[in-house]
């Protein structure tokens, strides 16, 4: 799981791009003792923080959305059902090249199998990140927004996906399960781009094709 520091290009694309304040979130990482809840219920807090000050903040705190890539979309989709449970509105999810599921089928979707060394050694650094984000015997559910249940009444999602990507079965997965739910849903392939594209626009020449869409889509859903 990256730092926000690593995300700093893509969030100041962002702040420039948007008419919104962008808060960058440096949730603690996985680690031996640090489970993956734990950066859920950072991201969580920073959240309600931000709503709860929004005056301080300048913001108006009923124009509200969460982005989010890799793991980090991951906490953002765990942070827009965490935002339904407790009837906050949000206008909008995106997430880009998303792990969704931290439960005993995370390996099994093709993609995985696929990508597994290839353009990267994904699958031992998908095993270790299984390994750190739950604990021996813990509850897998809580962090797999792929098994939440309940996908309905969700913000309105974009989800983006990376076609040379271990990951890409579970943005798929994921964005059909949000549909059926009946949560909006916009699923985008970027054929022949990597994981990690969006914040590599200098070698992956899909990554200002992406960030132009995801620009133009919270741009629509903010302006609600």
């Amino acid at each position: 799981m990256g730092t926000a520091a690593q995300c700093d290009w893509t969030n100041s694309h962002l702040a420039v791009g948007l008419p919104a304040l962008v808060v960058s979130v440096e949730h603690r990482l996985l680690a031996p003792g640090s489970p993956l809840a734990n950066a859920a219920d950072d991201g969580w807090d920073v959240l309600q923080h931000v709503l709860r000050h929004a005056a301080q903040w300048g913001v108006d705190p009923a124009r509200a959305a969460v982005f989010g890539e890799s793991c980090g979309a991951l906490i953002s989709a765990l942070t827009a059902i965490r935002a339904r449970e407790a009837g906050l509105e949000l206008k909008a999810q995106v997430l880009v090249n998303p792990v969704v599921d931290m439960t005993g089928t995370m390996f099994d979707h093709p993609s995985i199998t696929e990508y597994a060394y290839s353009p990267a050694r994904a699958l031992p650094q998908l095993q270790l990140i299984q390994r750190l984000a739950v604990p021996p015997g813990a509850d897998t559910g809580p962090v797999s927004p792929l098994y939440a249940g309940d996908l309905s009444g969700l913000a309105p999602a974009l989800v983006v996906v990376p076609t040379r990507d271990a990951l890409a079965d579970h943005g798929r997965r994921y964005a059909e399960q949000l549909r059926e739910a009946g949560t909006p849903v916009r699923l985008t392939e970027y054929p022949g781009a990597k994981h990690a594209f969006l914040t590599l626009p200098g070698v992956e020449p899909q990554a200002e094709a992406a960030r132009a869409e995801i620009l133009a889509f919270l741009r629509a859903a903010l302006a609600k």
